[in-house]
């Protein structure tokens, strides 16, 4: 009887502890989309420059009859830097909200928290793969 009870015991233990740290897990999770999504916001960076690069460059392309409509080229710009700007404000909002720490949260509150997070992070790397490939595919016609 005393084995059962230790052995139970021991179980109880082992549950809370688990239970205790799945916030963790999530947190984890949320933490590496994170450093995968800022991978993305780097390159965004490299895409805004080289878009900014062909834009001061239009007139020059004009001349050599490589561009027919610099007015057309340069909207069609602005609106890729736009959305590049827009998705990296994002960022940098969610960054600025994002909180690490948990203090004060049960570990229930705390796993919903960061699976609410990891659900931000996923649509804030859905939306860089969406305009990095769109700035990619415009990129392609000055290579």
């Amino acid at each position: 009887m005393r084995n059962i009870l230790r052995f139970s015991a021991l179980t109880l233990i082992c549950i809370a502890c688990q239970s205790g740290q799945e916030y963790k897990t999530f947190r984890t999770e949320v933490l590496t989309y994170h450093d995968q999504v800022m991978v993305d916001s780097e390159k965004a960076i490299s895409r805004k420059m080289k878009l900014d690069k062909i834009s001061r460059q239009m007139d020059s392309l004009f001349s050599k009859k490589i561009v027919p409509d610099t007015v057309k080229e340069k909207r069609q710009i602005g609106q890729l830097i736009g959305k590049l700007n827009s998705v990296d404000e994002q960022m940098i909002d969610w960054m600025h909200d994002f909180k690490a720490d948990i203090d004060g949260k049960s570990n229930e509150e705390a796993s919903v928290y960061f699976k609410a997070e990891k659900q931000k992070i996923i649509v804030l790397d859905s939306l860089y793969k969406a305009v990095l490939s769109e700035s990619d595919a415009y990129l392609l016609k000055y290579k």
